[in-house]
């Protein structure tokens, strides 16, 4: 008979649940500039076409963004600020913790566009007309 090694369950911080609220919240406020910034960006940038007109349709879905956005902000800062316990590590689990400095400056940045986002329709008039 063989003795078979017992492999640890993946824990919460190995399963990549922080990445994924992470990069479901950078989606989100992608999502919810496509309607207003990320036109405005785009001819900035040369980017010209069609399709550019036909964002401004995905105005009329921007509390939907924002409400997906923002819970995924919200798991996202717990999973990022949350303290590893030691029951959790105690047994060698949490050997390679996930490098939460870039996790919160992803979050962070989602935050400011989220912001921006929000914000642009009120501050693009006066900024836009000199």
């Amino acid at each position: 008979m063989t003795q078979t090694e017992i492999i640890p369950k993946k824990t919460t911080e190995q399963s990549g649940g922080g990445w994924g609220a992470t990069g479901a919240a950078v989606l989100g406020a992608l999502a919810m500039t496509s309607c207003c910034i990320l036109p405005l960006t785009l001819v900035s940038l040369g980017v010209t076409g069609v399709f550019i007109g036909q964002l401004t349709a995905l105005y009329a879905y921007k509390w939907l963004t924002f409400s997906f956005a923002v819970a995924a902000l919200g798991y996202g800062f717990w999973k990022a600020y949350r303290p590893n316990s030691s029951a959790t590590c105690a047994d060698g689990a949490c050997t390679k913790p996930i490098n939460r400095r870039v996790m919160r400056f992803l979050l962070w940045t989602a935050f400011a566009l989220i912001l921006l986002a929000l914000a642009f329709p009120t501050v693009a008039p006066m900024v836009l007309t000199f």
